[in-house]
This record gives structure tokens, sequence and C-alpha cells, in this order.
């Protein structure tokens, strides 16, 4: 067997997950977050949530029973390899009618997500059905991973810049376990 796990940390060794302070401020100066993904980047973008939560933030995952509703000044934060989910589209859309902003994590230019999107960050990878010979895992395998690795360190960037701790965020972490 080859050695798949050199082939995909290589791979994921050439994806820019530079965290750009403009999104880090972006996120920061929302009221509460909302995240929504489709399938595997919709596991990744669930992780994000997560960690924002226990940076102080309030976050929520769209589907859920217990969320509240999107108002101006909250953030909804899309991760869309192809960035033209019809759901996560037509969520954004909404969303901005109440004049919450949009964020989007893509692989993709040129979409609706990016036309609509306040801020986007561009990862590596491709769309689950695009045809791109820069990987060699199937469908968007690089795009999800690389949304996972770019949650953490925008949690990294997010920590620095306003000082928050390991253990303030330990605070914060479910006890219900």
């Amino acid at each position: 067997m080859d050695n798949y796990w050199s082939k995909i940390i290589g791979e994921l060794n050439q994806v820019d997950v530079t965290v750009d302070d403009k999104f880090v401020d972006f996120i920061h100066d929302a009221n509460r977050i909302f995240v929504i993904g489709a399938g595997r980047s919709g596991l990744a973008i669930k992780a994000f949530a997560m960690r924002l939560s226990q940076l102080g933030k309030q976050a929520f995952v769209v589907g859920e029973t217990t969320n509240p509703p999107i108002t101006e000044g909250d953030v909804i934060v899309v991760a869309s390899g192809s960035g033209t989910t019809a759901q996560a589209v037509m969520l954004a859309q909404k969303a901005q009618t109440v004049g919450a902003k949009v964020g989007l994590i893509t692989t993709s230019r040129d979409t609706p997500l990016t036309e609509i999107a306040e801020q986007v960050v561009f990862l590596g990878g491709k769309a689950k059905y695009e045809e791109n010979s820069t990987t060699v895992q199937p469908m968007g395998s690089l795009f999800e991973q690389s949304v996972f690795l770019y949650g953490d360190a925008f949690v990294l960037g997010y920590m620095e810049k306003f000082s928050i701790t390991e253990s303030e965020m330990q605070q914060r972490h479910a006890n219900l376990e």
C-alpha cells in the first residue's frame, strides 16, 4: 500500500490557511455567529462553532432546534466548497434580509455565495464534483480538511489578538459529556 498519510499531509502543506485580521474582526464584531455547511463541510464548521463558543462568542449551528432567530448584527458563516449549495445560498440570502452579514469559507470563485458574502476565505482543494488535478483525494476531502484546520488556525489568531488563554476557554468547555 502507498503512504496515503504522506500524500494527504503533503497536500495540506500546500493549502494557504492564513488567518486574515479582517475575518477575525468580522467574527469578533458579530453579536452572534451562525454556521452552516452540508455534509463533511458541515462537520468541520460545527467544530469551528464549538471553538467560537469556547472563545466566548455565542455560536449556533443552523438547523438545530434550539437556535434563536438570526437578526441584524449577527453573522452567518457558510462552509461550501462549491459556493453553490442551494440551501446555503437561500439561508445566506435570508440572513441578509434581516440585516445579518455573511461570511464564506470556500474553494470556488465567482459563485452565488461569493457574490453574497461580505468576507470570503479561500482555501485549497476542490468542490466535490469538480475535476481538479491539485489533489489525489476524492471529492471535497482536501477542502473539508482545510476548513477544519482553518478553524483551528483562526482560534489561535483570535486567542492571540484578544489575549484569551486556554484556561479561559476550558472554563467555557461543555461539562455534560
